[in-house]
């Protein structure tokens, strides 16, 4: 009776072995090249209060989030309005998440796409 256990045992322990073995042993088939940076594009219209109070809101959203799900967003600021640029520059100066560019670096960014 006890011989059988050990048998039943010993087998178990040369699966679990050569399953660890196989897992270590085996090729990764190159899923790190396969995963997509995921980015978001969003546009900052002007440098209101309420603009940046949603920018802040935003970020607490984005901080928790895993980086699986967003890795960065792209602050995309018109040319002209000094502020807007001024606003989103210190946005990202604040959050490491946050990165501003403005609508040609976006476009440049982006390709064909925007």
């Amino acid at each position: 009776m006890y011989y059988g256990l050990l048998l039943i045992g010993g087998t178990l322990l040369i699966a679990v072995g050569a399953a660890a073995l196989f897992a270590l042993c085996s090729p990764s088939h190159g899923r790190a090249e396969e995963t997509l940076r995921v980015i978001a594009l969003l546009p900052v219209p002007d440098a209101s209060p309420s603009t940046k109070a949603f920018l802040e809101h935003y970020a607490s959203q984005v901080a928790w989030m895993d980086s699986a799900v967003l890795r960065c967003v792209l602050l995309v600021y018109p040319e002209q309005p000094e502020e807007i640029r001024a606003l989103c520059e210190d946005m990202s100066r604040e959050y490491e998440f946050f990165i501003a560019v403005s609508v040609s670096g976006a476009q440049k960014i982006v390709g064909d796409l925007v």
